[in-house]
């Protein structure tokens, strides 16, 4: 069973989130997506890849045309899993054996600050 987390900083940027969402669930079926748009970011995230890797993606690069938007979250989420070594195809649970990162597509890696402990 797949985990599927959509999240927007305010309305319109909800709606992204939940539409990338929606698009990554039927296009790798049953892989779990954590998906966050604030900031003018869309952020993809594979739940089985570390939690502070994903990529990230201008909103300002992803209007217009549907069919366009589509293809560029499709990819980008596509070599977040072949970087991995996850398939593209139906999850079965595979663990990650490796995260390739290269300074060509770094740029494209959304790191997390550290957590702040509230006491």
């Amino acid at each position: 069973m797949a985990i599927i987390y959509a999240f927007g900083d305010n309305p319109l940027a909800d709606g992204h989130a939940k539409e990338a969402a929606e698009i990554l669930s039927t296009a790798y079926p049953n892989h779990s997506w954590w998906v966050e748009c604030k900031g003018g970011v869309l952020v993809i995230k594979h739940f089985g890849i570390s939690g502070t890797i994903g990529m990230l993606r201008k909103l300002s690069q992803l209007v217009g045309d549907a069919n366009a938007r589509k293809r560029e979250i499709v990819l980008a989420a596509g070599e977040l899993l072949e970087r991995a070594g996850l398939p593209r195809r139906d999850y079965r649970g595979e663990k990650v054996t490796r995260l390739e990162v290269d300074k060509q597509y770094q740029k494209h890696f959304h790191s997390l600050p550290p957590p702040k402990v509230i006491h």
